[in-house]
């Protein structure tokens, strides 16, 4: 049964290996300050950082995200060269791990083709930055992926997975839209042509989490488990555990912004 089969990406495992490397620079952090000066990004081997939702995203709510073991701080950033403006606060001092940004992003540049497509899908998702077309990595997308990648049609209102169903693939758009929806049916996010989508439920958990619908009418090529877990296997524990973690960040985010839009209808009805 696919639930008792080992992640795809363990987390956990993938800290301790990049930890005891020599890219890994540990470090105590008792002011956040440290944090958001220079160009490294962080992972958490203990303690905690807590951060106020409205300074990720103004969503009108007082609630508070807590990052502890394993978390990543400032990954987006260092991969993307964007500003550090979150305000972290320290309840204790945080033990990290430092890796340069410059470290990351020659890691990632060298990784495969897939992979690094995700992690840098996955960043512009989380700065909401409006994809660009780009025919020459669809044709190269197209060229490595053709004979494995199953190409699925939808008509708009279909439903592509529900909550629960096996993570059996990795989904990409060649044409047409889709939205995601939570447990509740809310929409909260859409994704366009050469998004990728089902990447975080595939490599970090057996089942989806989340709904997603065809928005138009749509076509879709789905790179099943195996082929998906051959690329991983191929990465090095660095690739590895950015790419486990920036879809941890993709996922806040996500979260975030379902905040936002909750938030704004309610102010909106009042």
């Amino acid at each position: 049964m696919l639930d008792d089969e080992p992640l795809l990406l363990d987390r956990d495992a993938l800290l301790q290996e990049v930890s005891a490397s020599a890219l890994a620079d540990r470090r105590t952090v008792s002011d956040s300050g440290e944090l958001s000066a220079g160009d490294d990004a962080f992972f958490i081997t203990e303690g905690r950082a807590l951060i106020r939702e409205d300074s990720v995203l103004s969503s009108g709510l007082n609630a508070t995200q807590t990052f502890s073991v394993g978390d990543s701080i400032y990954l987006a950033a260092a991969l993307s060269k964007r500003p550090r403006d979150w305000d972290f606060m320290l309840p204790e001092p945080l033990e990290v791990i430092a890796i340069k940004g410059d470290v990351l992003r020659e890691a990632v540049m060298k990784a495969g083709f897939l992979v690094n497509e995700v992690i840098r899908n996955s960043v512009t998702r989380i700065f909401d930055i409006q994809q660009r077309e780009n025919a020459t990595f669809e044709n190269r997308f197209y060229a490595r992926f053709r004979r494995t990648a199953a190409r699925l049609e939808y008509t708009a209102e279909d439903c592509i997975y529900r909550i629960g169903d096996p993570a059996m693939g990795l989904y990409f758009i060649e044409q047409g839209q889709v939205y995601l929806t939570t447990a509740r049916s809310a929409r909260f996010a859409e994704l366009g042509e050469t998004d990728f989508f089902g990447e975080t439920s595939l490599l970090t958990s057996h089942r989806r989490g989340k709904n997603i619908y065809a928005k138009t009418d749509c076509s879709v090529l789905l790179i099943d488990r195996k082929t998906v877990q051959a690329e991983i296997n191929k990465e090095s524990a660095l690739v590895k555990l950015v790419l486990v973690n920036i879809l941890h960040v993709l996922d806040l985010m996500n979260r975030l912004r379902f905040d936002h839009l909750n938030s704004s209808s309610f102010h909106q009805s009042s």
